[in-house]
């Protein structure tokens, strides 16, 4: 992507007030900033996924990106709730599972990246995955997609920390 446009990316999410300290990297624009319905600061990363020849559509990016971080607790809840279930329901039986904390308190947002038709969230668990990455995949309307346990040891999905 033509440095130019991350830059104009840059400018956008930082007039709109969606990222305080918006830094260009060589394929995204990256920041740190609150997520209140998580009572959190994350890493957010913006990255328009475009090929030299496509044209990336900045203010849907922009919008994305301040639909996540004004997400209501509630809405907030229902998506950790649903992350939460579909981990559960993979690991089979319950009583095998000899951590009494529930996953749901837990789950530690640490990271979000915005790209075109998606939103990538990254948890820490550390009781229950202490050496795992939580990762889910929202659609558009905020729905839950896909979640994996991801047991590298850094948060592939930002790499500006």
């Amino acid at each position: 992507m033509p440095t130019a446009d991350l830059a104009t990316l840059q400018n956008l999410l930082t007039a709109r007030g969606v990222l305080d300290e918006a830094t260009v990297d060589v394929e995204d624009v990256f920041g740190r900033t609150r997520l209140d319905a998580a009572d959190v600061d994350v890493t957010v990363n913006v990255d328009p996924e475009t090929d030299d020849d496509d044209e990336p559509d900045l203010e849907a990016l922009v919008d994305a990106t301040a639909r996540i971080l004004a997400i209501s607790e509630r809405r907030w809840r229902q998506v950790v709730d649903a992350i939460a279930t579909e981990i559960e329901e993979a690991a089979g039986d319950p009583n095998e599972i000899t951590e009494t904390i529930d996953l749901r308190e837990d789950l530690e947002i640490h990271s979000i990246a915005v790209f075109p038709g998606a939103t990538l969230l990254s948890f820490h668990a550390p009781r229950q995955f202490p050496d795992a990455w939580i990762r889910a995949q929202l659609d558009d309307d905020l729905d839950v997609e896909f979640v994996e346990v991801d047991t590298s040891d850094t948060d592939t999905a930002v790499d500006a920390d």
